[in-house]
């Protein structure tokens, strides 16, 4: 008995080492690539997004592609504050402070406004900076800026993302999960992909977690053999931290836990819900710890207490108060819920209802041998509303583009409605 729990603690802590070594490489790798990019000229990105800075004047901070869907609107202020980080190049700053601090200019009229001021050369700026995020993303577009402007960029995230949307289908598809992979079709009309490719600020996630996705399918069996299966998760994680500004990182874990569960559809119940539990936990640490090493080594090389900061942020943007009005979770969860209430999605949400219930139906005689794989889907469609009560104030306020995280819950309860559609015979043979 001693010997299994010393073999047990040995391994735990062989794991916990491996999370930390993964942690430290993942924040020593990010700031250097973040110098790197640092050092990367400016002004010849400045003459590239100014030969497309009419796009951000003509569609403003909020355009909407669809007049009347919320949720077909675009941040271009946050793009617009993106793109200026990325073309700022005035200040004086070591590059080792550049990376860390994150800097644009600012007239006192908002980043778009600002934005557009600066690649015209208008002076009369002051220096804002951003330190709480790592702006990961800046390593691909201070590069893309040397060559491309801001409409190539739409361009190329419209061929992109229609490319990882086919592989995931393809890479579901050839596993032998062709009605799942349908599933995940139905799922992605439910982020308005429309909308995906027309801003930074939602493309980043979408690429975080349709590239996890393709490498779980594709790699599953050598990450299973080599034990690396909570790293990975935690690696996903991590560069969700790394790259993303607290848009909906959680579709990162759950649409990556639907493949893996997939892929493990033959498990025991309780090794689906264990790892379920045990894997949201390893990307929940890649998440925070990331993140945190960002305000640790801001407030150690920038000696500013960004720490305290960033726990303010994060008290706030927990918080179940939005102004001067107090807020519950259900009111957080109905916000993010309202944009299926128009009538396409109902529609949609009707027809798979439907066949749902046809499926269950077909195959009622089974239903409790279905159960198995039915229940870790409805454990992982819980996870985005468990996001939106942890992160409530900030689900709450920016539920135009958070509803995205449901995007779990709906390929999840797709593969619901794949397992009851399944053929499934009964003890003699029966259909």
């Amino acid at each position: 008995m001693e010997r299994k729990y010393g073999k047990l603690l040995n391994k735990g802590l062989i794991s916990i080492r491996n999370a930390v070594l993964l942690l430290v490489c993942g924040i020593f790798i990010g700031y250097i690539l973040m110098m790197v990019a640092y050092m990367l000229p400016t002004d010849r990105m400045k003459l590239n997004v100014l030969a497309s800075v009419e796009i951000f004047d003509k569609e403003r901070e909020y355009n909407r592609v669809i007049p009347g869907y919320v949720s077909t609107q675009l941040d271009n202020y946050t793009d617009s504050w993106m793109v200026g980080n990325a073309v700022f190049g005035d200040s004086t700053e070591p590059v080792w402070k550049k990376a860390l601090t994150c800097k644009r200019a600012e007239y006192g009229e908002g980043p778009l406004d600002g934005l557009v001021r600066y690649v015209s050369g208008e002076n009369g700026f002051r220096e804002e900076s951003y330190t709480r995020y790592w702006h990961g993303y800046l390593i691909i577009l201070k590069p893309f800026f040397l060559f491309f402007d801001y409409a190539d960029l739409r361009f190329v995230n419209v061929v992109l993302e229609l490319i990882l949307v086919i592989s995931v289908f393809s890479k579901l598809y050839e596993s032998g999960y062709g009605k799942e992979a349908w599933g995940y079709i139905v799922s992605v009309l439910f982020i308005m992909p429309v909308v995906i490719p027309l801003s930074i600020q939602f493309s980043i996630i979408f690429y975080v977690t349709h590239i996890a996705a393709i490498v779980l399918l594709k790699y599953y069996h050598q990450i299973i053999n080599n034990n690396m299966m909570l790293l990975f998760f935690q690696l996903v994680g991590m560069m969700a931290s790394f790259f993303d500004l607290l848009t909906y990182p959680v579709a990162s874990l759950g649409i990556t836990l639907v493949c893996l569960t997939l892929l493990e559809s033959k498990k025991e119940l309780l090794y689906k819900i264990k790892n379920i539990v045990f894997l949201s936990i390893s990307w929940g640490f890649g998440y925070g710890a990331m993140w945190a090493g960002k305000w640790i080594l801001s407030t150690i090389i920038l000696h500013d207490n960004i720490i305290t900061d960033a726990f303010n942020q994060i008290l706030m943007r927990s918080a179940h108060v939005q102004g001067e009005e107090h807020i519950t979770t259900l009111d957080t969860w109905l916000r993010n819920v309202e944009f299926y209430f128009e009538k396409p999605y109902l529609i949609i949400i009707l027809i798979c209802i439907v066949f749902t219930f046809a499926g269950l139906l077909r195959n009622i005689r089974q239903l409790k041998s279905m159960m198995p794989q039915v229940i870790p889907f409805i454990v992982i469609s819980v996870i985005p509303f468990v996001w939106y009560a942890f992160v409530g104030q900030h689900s709450y306020e920016h539920h135009w583009f958070t509803y995205r995280a449901l995007i779990t819950s709906v390929f999840a309860g797709m593969c619901i409605c794949a397992v009851f559609w399944k053929t499934i015979k009964n003890e003699n043979g029966e259909l």
